[in-house]
């Protein structure tokens, strides 16, 4: 990750709020970064800061948001089709991203949950499917751009056709 680069103004700012923080938790670690943010001591300060992640593209979190949608309407459409043979409950339930592989998109489906959207398609602390996603998701994605971009409540062919399209990439 690239070095957090403050201005003077933000080094000053933040060094005060160490301050407020060393005095309110009675914590004298808050206070020595509040120092080295006020010495200017770039190298110390910054161990401090190598904590953060960088932020998302804006096109993962498209990504993300896009595909938790998809299977928002596979599931609830799922629930109101009469006929349902053919279709297994747990093909309409979302998978999840893999933790060793797509971490940030599984901490941004997290992030999601957590400010209460998708609340009914994300588990509360999200889901590791175990296995790398982005290309079946992908596939998922393009064949319901092919399908006009459906949306609730989608149909038992549109349902079985973005099945299709995640199961076997020759259906794309």
């Amino acid at each position: 990750m690239p070095r957090l680069k403050l201005t003077d103004t933000e080094r000053l700012i933040l060094a005060n709020q160490y301050e407020i923080l060393a005095a309110l938790k009675n914590d004298d670690s808050y206070g020595r970064i509040a120092e080295e943010l006020r010495d200017g001591q770039e190298w110390l300060y910054q161990q401090h800061f190598d904590y953060f992640s960088p932020n998302m593209q804006e096109e993962d979190a498209e990504f993300v948001v896009t595909i938790v949608g998809i299977y928002s309407d596979l599931r609830d459409s799922y629930e109101r089709l009469a006929d349902k043979s053919g279709i297994e409950p747990h093909q309409v339930e979302f998978p999840g991203f893999d933790g060793n592989n797509e971490g940030e998109l599984l901490s941004f489906a997290r992030a999601l949950r957590k400010s209460n959207r998708f609340i009914d398609t994300l588990p509360e602390h999200g889901k590791n499917s175990h296995m790398p996603t982005r290309d079946i998701y992908s596939r998922m994605i393009s064949k319901w751009e092919e399908l006009g971009k459906p949306h609730f409540p989608l149909s038992k062919e549109q349902i079985s056709a973005l099945l299709a399209a995640r199961a076997h990439p020759s259906n794309r």
